[in-house]
């Protein structure tokens, strides 16, 4: 039997150095984007899957190095052929306000298969497709339920794979994967988020869409509650925690930057924490027949005038890490050999042979109007145009744009995470495969990867899938951004990690 246990804590200490007094117990966050839901199975973004993190428990989470630990499992056992996992649940936990309703065996079930309900329509359901056994019948509505999930009375949980997956925990500490009361969860449908109920450290306590959400904690402990507060840009949230108003901010950008700098008078009440992430900023291209990039020669010269551009230092000088690999190397056995690049005259001959475009969200902006100015210098024009998210996602996967910038963070700590962006099965629409780039050596690592219980043989096989992929050119690796928070110096012991999306504020 395979049993974990751990607790991560954080707490907050408090002191009197502000314009006004911080009430005692609260801790204030400020953010500036928005959110999609506090629904797990819609948690798509960040600030979403920071927010449920708090109110949802999984069976499986975390402990301060990333290995999986047990959460709403007790802990687990896991058959000789890596297919059958069984899990303890600790019967004891209740729901946030009805403390009378405990954990069953059935909650667990009825979870997985609301997220693999095709009227509900979850981003996230791709993640068990193919790896549950029977996860993709039931989503396609040729079978009641689905069969590798079985319950064992209230206390036991039986998952049976199509096939070994190495990373199965990982997956299950996803908010997507959260258990939710079914009770309200069947009442409520896609209302759920609005009265959100689940067995995590934090209730939902106010909610006003778009100015703030306040959670109050649930049990003994630090905080009592956690409130998170809208700011039209950072230097309104700046000036908020200079007033004792927040605790603290995600993120940095020049203009704050710059203020910092100027003075730094500020350190003796606040700190920058900036941890380096599992993600990667890049440009995307499309490889399929009809488009200008399906011949890798232009690929390849785009990526060798980019690389000449430094985007990393010239525009994040110590704020973030220039990429010359898509996958994280922290992931990676070792860095693989570079590959060649293209001297400047000739990639600008391939690619003044084509109208460039490169499409991108208006919040990178200053980037791409660095890139085009850097590929103008080289003697490459290229055109920007600035598309919001949801539009330019669909405009990616109906093919009606070729070159785009995008990001990608990672959800767990593991390269597969990465490679799934260049997996035959997952080309879009189906999956995440945005490029419609394939190999079939790097399919074959990849099933690998996800069958090998040993972490070394994983490395190794997705630093080979990186030297592939490098040689293949569907993607531009420009840099591997930082995690980063301005906070008070009354916060102590704020949590570090090097997956983004994990902001365990108090769990067990």
């Amino acid at each position: 039997m395979k049993v974990h246990k751990g607790w991560i804590a954080f707490f907050v200490v408090w002191g009197c150095h502000r314009s006004v007094e911080p009430p005692p117990g609260i801790l204030r966050f400020g953010f500036l984007g928005t959110y999609a839901s506090l629904d797990p199975i819609y948690a798509r973004d960040q600030l979403s899957v920071w927010l449920t993190q708090q109110l949802f428990m999984g069976l499986v989470g975390y402990d301060s190095t990333l290995r999986p630990i047990p959460a709403a499992a007790a802990c687990w056992e896991i058959s000789p052929d890596a297919r059958h996992y069984r899990f303890f649940l600790r019967t004891e936990l209740a729901y946030a306000g009805h403390p009378h309703r405990f954990l069953k065996a059935q909650d667990v079930l009825y979870s997985w298969h609301r997220l693999a309900d095709p009227k509900l329509a979850s981003p996230g359901s791709y993640l068990f497709r193919g790896i549950i056994r029977g996860w993709s019948a039931y989503e396609r509505g040729q079978a009641p339920y689905i069969q590798g999930l079985r319950a064992i009375g209230d206390s036991i949980v039986e998952v049976e794979l199509e096939k070994p997956y190495a990373p199965f925990l990982h997956l299950l500490t996803i908010p997507y994967a959260a258990i939710v009361l079914p009770e309200v969860a069947q009442k409520l449908g896609r209302r759920f988020g609005e009265n959100p109920v689940g067995l995590g450290p934090f209730s939902l306590a106010y909610h006003e869409p778009g100015r703030m959400v306040v959670f109050r904690r649930r049990g003994e402990g630090l905080p009592n509650k956690v409130v998170f507060r809208w700011f039209p840009n950072r230097l309104y949230a700046w000036e908020a925690l200079r007033r004792g108003e927040i605790e603290g901010f995600e993120g940095m950008d020049k203009a704050l930057s710059y203020l910092l700098h100027k003075d730094s008078s500020w350190t003796s009440d606040a700190y920058v924490l900036s941890v380096p992430q599992l993600g990667i900023e890049y440009l995307g291209m499309d490889t399929r027949p009809e488009s200008p990039f399906s011949r890798m020669e232009r690929r390849w010269g785009l990526r060798s005038l980019v690389r000449r551009c430094s985007v990393a230092h010239k525009l994040f000088p110590g704020e973030v890490t220039p990429a010359s690999t898509f996958i994280p190397p922290m992931l990676l056995a070792h860095m693989p050999t570079p590959p060649e690049e293209m001297d400047a005259s000739t990639a600008a001959e391939q690619l003044n042979e084509i109208t460039l475009t490169l499409y991108a969200s208006p919040t990178f902006r200053e980037l791409c109007e660095y890139l085009r100015s850097c590929l103008a210098r080289q003697g490459v024009r290229m055109q920007v145009e600035y598309l919001l998210g949801p539009s330019l996602r669909e405009f990616i996967i109906k093919g009606k744009v070729h070159l785009w910038k995008a990001s990608w963070i990672a959800d767990f700590p593991e390269g597969e995470n990465f490679l799934i962006l260049f997996e035959s099965s997952q080309k879009v629409p189906a999956g995440p495969n945005t490029t419609s780039w394939s190999h079939a050596q790097v399919d074959s690592l990849i099933t690998l990867s996800r069958q090998s219980p040993s972490e070394w043989v994983r490395r190794v096989a997705y630093t080979q899938a990186e030297s592939l992929i490098g040689r293949g050119v569907p993607v531009v690796p420009l840099y591997h951004g930082h995690g980063t928070w301005i906070l008070s110096r009354r916060v102590k012991y704020f949590p570090r990690s090097a997956l983004g999306v994990w902001l365990p504020l108090y769990q067990p």
